[in-house]
């Protein structure tokens, strides 16, 4: 039986939700007999037999997996009496066998496959708590994903994430229990911390942060890029801690780019003022609104800059003005999931010009052929530049 992708997705929310009518379960019961049918490529009984056995396993030893915060919460649903035993087996199965593969093959949640198609990134990040439970968030509805010492941590709108702290609850204690969020190649995320600070998370990504600020200092930890709009308050600095830098501000616009690979760290600021300090501990760099400050570990520069480029990633575009190539393809690379090869050398070229980071790879690289006049070929997810 076929069901069309957009058919299926709908019928199985409403099943999810409680609402099929006999006719749709029918239709779902018919199209899970058909695929108990179908044979298993690439797998011998042996195989089978050690995978269900890996799946179970893993599914009674998963961290939390006792714990409401775990899995998202669900309704408890009454089967029609036709749905077979075999459906039931198929379901059960598939899904374990979807969700083992898929956590158990790369740090539980980002595998990279090779012969997925190439698509622009989306919302996707993987939330780290406290105790250790990974949540990944394009899995979850929107609503409620935990209650912690008191703090709800609250998923609005796709690629959202809020904390928030009712008036009752004490902090005390709060400030010791770290969350990260990571983004993967590919990802992006928008997180609302308690004290109403906003960050835009760019792909490849990570940032750590307390639940609750203590009430002198506010003070994350970033790796990759991420824009602020810092919630405003006189009485509690806020912080961002970068491998080779700190940002010290009280509410202010600004666009931090601390990617590892990366051979220096660019601050941007937009709006307000920034106190940038080299390695934590040197002379202190006050910025004004246009302004940037790039450290590359010797070398610290301040500048006039064209913030807009900074933070066109944030806008939803790519923004070259006379970049290295190299800088902006790992830019690119980054949000498409790519692997990049050069063949020759391309140590002096630079990159002009702006495009949609949600057009496709197709029409990404025609506007980097047409101002590079290079040449640029994707198989799989390896792109590779030549002359």
């Amino acid at each position: 039986m076929n069901l069309n992708e957009s058919t299926f997705k709908a019928l199985l929310q409403k099943y999810q939700d409680g609402t099929c009518t006999p006719e749709e379960l029918n239709t779902l019961e018919n199209w899970y007999l058909a695929e108990a049918q179908k044979p298993v490529p690439d797998y011998n009984e042996s195989t089978l037999t050690e995978t269900k056995t890996a799946i179970w396993k893993a599914f009674s030893e998963r961290e939390g997996f006792n714990a409401p915060i775990a899995v998202p919460e669900r309704k408890t649903y009454k089967l029609y009496r036709n749905l077979s035993i075999a459906a039931a087996l198929v379901i059960a199965f598939a899904a374990g066998f979807y969700f083992y593969t898929r956590n158990e093959a790369k740090n539980y949640r980002f595998v990279k496959r090779e012969d997925a198609p190439v698509v622009p990134g989306s919302n996707r990040a993987l939330l780290t708590l406290a105790d250790g439970t990974k949540v990944a968030l394009d899995d979850y509805r929107n609503g409620e994903l935990a209650q912690k010492s008191g703090i709800q941590i609250v998923k609005l709108a796709d690629g959202q994430l809020l904390y928030r702290i009712p008036k009752a609850t004490q902090k005390t204690g709060l400030d010791h229990l770290f969350n990260t969020i990571q983004t993967p190649n590919g990802g992006q995320y928008q997180l609302i911390l308690e004290d109403g600070t906003k960050v835009w998370l760019n792909a490849a990504s990570s940032l750590r942060y307390p639940m609750a600020f203590t009430k002198n200092e506010r003070v994350v930890q970033l790796q990759g890029e991420a824009y602020f709009e810092v919630a405003k308050d006189k009485k509690r600095k806020f912080l961002v801690k970068t491998a080779l830098q700190e940002v010290t501000v009280l509410g202010t616009h600004f666009n931090i780019n601390a990617y590892p690979e990366e051979n220096s760290i660019k601050t941007t600021l937009l709006e307000g003022s920034v106190q940038v300090t080299p390695n934590g501990k040197g002379v202190p760099v006050l910025l004004k609104p246009g302004q940037a400050s790039q450290f590359t570990g010797d070398l610290f520069v301040v500048k006039t800059v064209d913030t807009e480029e900074a933070v066109a990633w944030k806008n939803g575009y790519f923004v070259f003005d006379n970049e290295d190539l190299k800088t902006a393809i790992r830019k690119v690379a980054r949000w498409y999931d790519l692997e990049v090869v050069y063949a020759g050398q391309f140590d002096t070229a630079e990159i002009s010009g702006s495009v949609s980071r949600f057009d496709n790879i197709d029409q990404v690289l025609q506007v980097l052929r047409l101002t590079t006049k290079l040449n640029f070929k994707v198989e799989g997810r390896r792109l590779t530049v030549s002359h």
